[in-house]
């Protein structure tokens, strides 16, 4: 009778331990390891600095995996390499998908730095002339992003007829002063400076080659379809590990971090929510 009372404590005290495990927000019982891709500069410092100590706390292992291109950290991310990556905006994503068979989803926004024109030669937008030679992004999603600014400014004259969010070289109805648009990789943009008139530099690219986001001639306004995201694989989406990643940029301490060290970036919506609750 001793023996089945205590093998039956045994049953239950195994119980409780697992109910518990289960229950706790923390890595344990889940998956402990966290691998994140971002690009080299701001988004990987968001990472490192802020939301890497805020999930340790939580007792994940997190490891930040730097890229310097738009296409290598979604071929990790797909093929299981990564957990999650930050760098892109859903257009991007969404046509990224679309061309490689993939099907990444949107967690949520970060803080994003605004793509900038940006020169050594000039000081100032209406310095344009005749001839000038402007670099800007390849990729379709940022190509769009400049020539609308460039429209804006009244460089260029895009077709009216066109979703200007899918813009192209070909889709500029009337280059008024004859540039020299010249699209170059993301990443070597800021190296373009020397050799151009003006440039239309990722906020990330910028600030990872030193270049202050203040110093741009122009910053665009960024809507929210242009704000960068944590991107993770579809069918992760319930994972504990993601839920525990959300959170962590819905901290108030990774808020904190945002306002003292990522100024001229524009915040997600969800900061707002969370300091009207405060």
């Amino acid at each position: 009778m001793v023996v089945k009372k205590v093998f039956i404590g045994i049953i239950l005290l195994t119980g409780m331990v697992v109910l518990a495990a289960c229950g706790s927000n923390s890595a344990s019982g889940s998956k402990k390891e966290i691998k994140i891709g971002a690009t080299a500069g701001p988004y990987s410092d968001q990472v490192t600095n802020s939301i890497k100590p805020i999930l340790e706390k939580e007792g994940y292992d997190v490891k930040v995996i730097e890229f310097s291109d738009y296409v290598q950290p979604n071929k990790a991310l797909h093929e299981g390499d990564l957990d999650a990556n930050v760098f892109q905006n859903v257009l991007y994503m969404e046509k990224f998908n679309e061309e490689h068979d993939m099907d990444l989803v949107n967690l949520l926004s970060v803080p994003t730095a605004p793509i900038g024109v940006y020169s050594e030669q000039h000081k100032d937008l209406s310095d344009i002339q005749k001839g000038a030679k402007v670099t800007l992004p390849n990729d379709p999603v940022n190509m769009a992003r400049a020539l609308i600014m460039m429209d804006e400014y009244g460089w260029i004259a895009l077709d009216g007829d066109v979703d200007p969010s899918k813009a192209s070289e070909k889709d500029v109805a009337e280059n008024k002063l004859d540039l020299n648009i010249a699209p170059l990789e993301a990443a070597q943009l800021p190296r373009s400076l020397g050799d151009s008139d003006f440039a239309f530099i990722n906020g990330n690219f910028a600030l990872a080659s030193g270049i202050e986001l203040e110093s741009a001639l122009g910053l665009e306004e960024t809507p929210i379809q242009y704000m960068n995201q944590v991107v993770i694989n579809s069918k992760d989406k319930k994972e504990p590990f993601v839920k525990a990643l959300e959170d962590a940029y819905k901290s108030k301490e990774f808020i904190q971090y945002t306002d003292e060290n990522l100024v001229g970036f524009v915040r997600p919506e969800y900061f707002a929510e969370i300091e009207a609750k405060k």
